[in-house]
């Protein structure tokens, strides 16, 4: 396992662990469920333990990592309890900041955001998930910084971080794509007219639709999974 540490300057080496170990596990590079041994983490990342450890910790507290006593560390496991947990929690956050975007709403944050989703269905096309997650993220958040909410948005980045987790799970899937886009388009388009309750309708109908596909992704991983366990045992 290669992990990037390409930071700004002037950041701690606790920081540079955090994003990188972060970006891992969003990325997939990291699995659900995969043990984070300090030695191996040190010696991808050419730093000691301590600063991994404490990375690790503050990881804990977002929701990504688990840290079980006497036992290390290890990527928080994905479920459908956690996904739909995650969601009941960004829902009524993102609502919340639509709405004050929408009614502030400036020609500076729809062309990053429109930019956003440009790259994102670029990266698609070209095969770059990981391009495509970070442009993913870069839409939302562009517009949820624009609610000018720094309590909102502090809460709901932190719900946002696990739920990215999921989207791997999608991110091949044309059908989903495409509906993506037009979601997202519905959404940028209701904010940049300055109309609150459409771009709130606009938001939920988006995460709800997520939410739902991604149960159903969820469910049939489950049921290969199974079928391939059976299939091994079979004489």
């Amino acid at each position: 396992m290669s992990l990037d540490i390409n930071t700004p300057e002037r950041v701690t080496t606790t920081s540079q662990a955090y994003n990188a170990v972060l970006t891992a596990i969003l990325d997939g590079s990291l699995k659900s469920g995969q043990s984070l041994s300090l030695k191996g983490l040190s010696d991808s990342l050419g730093m000691s333990a301590m600063p991994i450890r404490e990375a690790l910790r503050q990881l804990e507290g977002i929701g990504v990592v688990e840290i079980i006593p006497h036992r290390g560390a290890r990527v928080r496991p994905l479920s459908l309890d956690d996904l739909v947990d995650t969601y009941d929690a960004r829902i009524p956050l993102e609502r919340a900041l639509i709405r004050r975007t929408a009614a502030r709403m400036d020609d500076a944050t729809a062309v990053r955001a429109r930019a956003a989703l440009d790259r994102q269905a670029e990266a698609l096309a070209t095969g770059n998930f990981a391009a495509a997650r970070s442009a993913h993220e870069d839409f939302h958040l562009t517009l949820y910084r624009a609610a000018e909410s720094p309590w909102l948005f502090r809460l709901c980045k932190q719900v946002w971080l696990n739920s990215e987790r999921y989207q791997a799970l999608t991110m091949t899937e044309y059908a989903h794509v495409h509906e993506r886009r037009l979601e997202h388009q519905a959404i940028l388009d209701a904010c940049q007219t300055h109309q609150p309750d459409k771009a709130e309708k606009a938001l939920e109908r988006h995460l709800t639709r997520t939410v739902t596909f991604l149960s159903s992704a969820m469910a049939n991983e489950h049921e290969e999974v199974e079928h391939r366990t059976l299939t091994s045992r079979a004489p």
